[in-house]
């Protein structure tokens, strides 16, 4: 049975520009997402299960959604990198222009976990004016994989999925890996069950 869990959420997006000729203001299109979920289980023990799926151009947002939605847990701790900003926000935006069935499956589900305690680990950094991540991680010798806007919507342009799907898993476990490197000696468990875990992984 499980008695914690928490979720660490990533996301990749392309920024679109406003229109020059229309009224559509200025977007962003969500081109991946990764979801690190950590549980530990009554006997102490922690379990861990990395989920991402990437689109290219030509393929809606609802892709996303429809993924993602039975994979987000029913209750647990959000954990990410200027949520409100770089996670929340544009999924909230993807949810709100494509399939009205699909967006509100995912909004129901993704908004019943944001809503429960939530991390910012950007906050304590300066919020929304905060170092970039990579500068953040590398002070606490954490690996960050991490590519340039410009590779991120070259990939997503010629629908190579792979790059995309290696940003944000890279990116959630660096937050993931943040988040117990701060937590000043308390979680030298789930740090110990984690690197065993993420040695046995091929990302």
């Amino acid at each position: 049975m499980t008695k914690t869990c928490f979720v660490t959420l990533a996301v990749a997006t392309i920024d679109v520009p406003a229109a020059r000729d229309s009224a559509l203001p200025a977007t962003k299109i969500v081109a991946a997402i990764a979801m690190l979920v950590a549980r530990r289980d009554d006997a102490g023990d922690w379990h861990f299960a990395l989920e991402r799926q990437a689109i290219g151009a030509g393929t809606g947002e609802d892709a996303l959604l429809t993924w993602a939605t039975p994979l987000m847990p029913d209750a647990g701790t959000v954990i990410g990198w200027q949520l409100p900003d770089r996670v929340v926000g544009p999924l909230l935006d993807a949810a709100a222009i494509g399939d009205a069935d699909i967006g509100r499956d995912f909004l129901d589900r993704m908004m019943a976990l944001v809503t429960s305690p939530s991390i910012d680990l950007a906050i304590g950094h300066g919020g929304a004016g905060a170092p970039d991540l990579a500068t953040v991680c590398a002070d606490r010798h954490i690996a960050l994989y991490s590519q340039s806007a410009g590779h991120i919507a070259s990939a997503w342009s010629f629908g190579e999925l792979q790059p995309l799907t290696n940003q944000v898993s890279c990116e959630a476990i660096a937050v993931w890996q943040l988040w117990l490197a701060q937590s000043n000696g308390h979680a030298a468990a789930a740090s110990d069950a984690f690197a065993d875990w993420l040695a046995n992984q091929s990302l």
